[in-house]
């Protein structure tokens, strides 16, 4: 087709597309490979993903995660958690500034 989304790839490889399963799958890779780099700089306790990220999170997450893990410092291994967020996609930037501006007033 002239124009490939990514919602059409998930479809593909929901029905077992080879292509399209490779594509999550180096995707997955890359992407797991920046979050274990992440990791080694912020040392977070989770990491969320969200927007079309989360729409794919079955197929995304259990490789992301195996990919994370096999590029991590092994202090690191299997102590960060991989999950898909709650938060409505309508909400997520309003909820992030509100969370900014609720920090600064505790402080002060």
């Amino acid at each position: 087709p002239q124009q490939v989304t990514a919602k059409h790839i998930y479809e593909l490889a929901v029905e077992e597309d080879v292509d399209a399963l490779n594509a999550f799958d180096q995707f997955s890779k890359t992407l797991g490979e920046a979050l274990a780099n992440a990791v080694a700089m912020t040392s977070p306790e989770a990491i969320f993903l969200f927007g079309g990220l989360a729409s794919a999170a079955d197929l995304i997450i259990p490789k992301t995660k195996k990919y994370m893990e096999a590029a991590m410092i092994p202090i690191f291994q299997n102590k960060v958690q991989l999950l898909r967020s709650g938060l409505p996609e309508n909400d997520a930037a309003i909820l992030g500034a509100a969370s900014l501006v609720w920090n600064q007033l505790k402080k002060s």
